[in-house]
């Protein structure tokens, strides 16, 4: 009888400690990461933009009339892992972001956030543009690229499905640009 009490005191002690420790640490505010700061200009070669602007879907469809460019339109999700991928490895390369800022207004849409989109004078929702920019169709998956020639002619919208690593985005980027 005797050992069974010491063996619930000592149970009940490491209980009591357990439960200290579980409500102490809870109460403790947490630190947050210090960032630190890197030198984008450094990691940049000379005379290369350090990165793209990205345009609502009206902004930029009035800045490419406003200015006679192409637009490239980057639907995606916030869901979506390609998608993350594509910003990070694609739309970062020094190549790509050159060629998009000279000849290109870089537009991100994203179909799943309602919202309303003015295009050509028309003002449609999330789901109208998405079938619009597909020509009646469905976007078939994410992400998806489309890279509008000639802004005035719906029929000049170019789809490009799933994930485009850089060389042959460039490849697809040079095509827009030498047919112009």
């Amino acid at each position: 009888m005797r050992n069974r009490t010491a063996i619930f005191s000592i149970v009940a002690i490491l209980f009591a400690g357990l439960a200290t420790v579980a409500f102490t640490d809870q109460t403790k505010p947490k630190k947050k990461p210090v960032k630190k700061a890197t030198p984008a200009a450094a990691a940049k070669p000379a005379g290369i933009m350090s990165n793209l602007t990205w345009y609502s879907m009206t902004d930029g469809f009035a800045k490419a009339k406003k200015e006679n460019k192409m637009l490239v339109i980057d639907v995606y999700t916030d869901w979506c892992y390609w998608c993350k991928v594509m910003d990070q490895k694609t739309y970062t390369d020094p190549t790509v972001i050159k060629k998009m800022n000279e000849h290109f207004v870089a537009v991100k849409f994203n179909p799943e956030v309602n919202g309303t989109h003015v295009v050509n004078g028309e003002s449609m929702n999330s789901e109208q543009l998405a079938t619009y920019l597909s020509r009646g169709g469905r976007i078939p998956g994410y992400p998806m690229t489309f890279i509008w020639k000639t802004i005035s002619q719906q029929n000049t919208i170019a789809p490009y499905s799933g994930y485009i690593e850089a060389g042959p985005f460039n490849s697809i980027l040079n095509s827009f640009i030498q047919a112009d």
